[in-house]
């Protein structure tokens, strides 16, 4: 992986006790060459890896949109073998941006005063002072399971058309340390996943559901099929949103498009 900067063997020691550890210059998709490492050869076995890239040419996000990333960007998926019927992607999505939010919150220190805490924008958004920072892209295959993100780190601009995205570093006012956010995240989130296998969870769902974006919201929900308006209520143990209709009724999704209305 080619960077500005030699990343210190220490840190990567201990990035790499979370799984094994792939430094990619340029690949077309971080997801993709996750999930290639998830098919066991002679001497490769089932163990969790993290995939970092400096740049992707095929990264995507949702509904296979185009996932914007630059050398400014932390690029990366993890691969994971989960129990059986252990959690849904939709779920593990959630702890991830839990732990990406209590990460960003630690590195940003000081700056984050002046600033709104992190939330999370059903599915898959981290947002800050109502701009995206990262998007979270979880995906299963039998029992692999990938997660991958995206962040603007230390862009000081982004293309004109996501008038909507923003950086850590334009939110934030300092440089981030890409590989040290990628530590603080990896700490988080293998904790986050202890708890899952403990069933012990139910802080978990609490914090999610405060650091919602659209909870007791009014928004607008669209699937393939056709459009919702309503308020969320609720979000629940498998990572879905419940939302009562204009009509009154309850509807549950686990993915749509969602727009917050007020």
């Amino acid at each position: 992986m080619n960077t500005h900067q030699t990343i210190p063997g220490e840190l990567l020691n201990r990035i790499a006790r979370f799984g094994r550890l792939y430094l990619l210059d340029t690949v077309s998709s971080t997801n993709d060459y996750a999930f290639g490492l998830a098919t066991p050869g002679p001497r490769r076995e089932q163990e969790p890896a993290i995939v970092v890239a400096r740049k992707q040419t095929k990264g995507r996000g949702r509904f296979r949109r185009h996932w914007f990333g630059d050398e400014e960007s932390l690029l990366f998926s993890i691969l994971l073998f989960l129990e059986k019927n252990i959690s849904s992607p939709n779920s593990i999505t959630q702890f991830a941006g839990l732990a990406l939010c209590r990460a960003i919150e630690r590195l940003a220190g000081s700056a984050l005063c002046e600033k709104s805490p992190p939330l999370l924008r059903w599915p898959n958004d981290l947002i800050v002072d109502g701009k995206k920072v990262a998007g979270i892209l979880c995906e299963q295959r039998r029992n692999a399971v990938v997660v991958g993100i995206g962040i603007n780190v230390n862009q000081s601009l982004l293309p004109e058309n996501l008038p909507e995205a923003s950086s850590l570093f334009l939110t934030f006012h300092q440089k981030f340390d890409r590989m040290v956010l990628l530590e603080a995240f990896l700490t988080d989130f293998f904790n986050c996943l202890d708890l899952l296998k403990k069933c012990e969870t139910t802080t978990l769902w609490a914090e999610i559901k405060n650091r919602s974006a659209i909870i007791h919201h009014r928004v607008e929900i669209r699937t393939l099929f056709r459009k919702y308006i309503g308020t969320v209520i609720d979000i629940d143990d498998s990572g879905r949103i419940v939302l009562r209709t204009d009509s009154g009724k309850l509807a549950i999704f686990n993915a749509g498009q969602v727009k917050q209305l007020r």
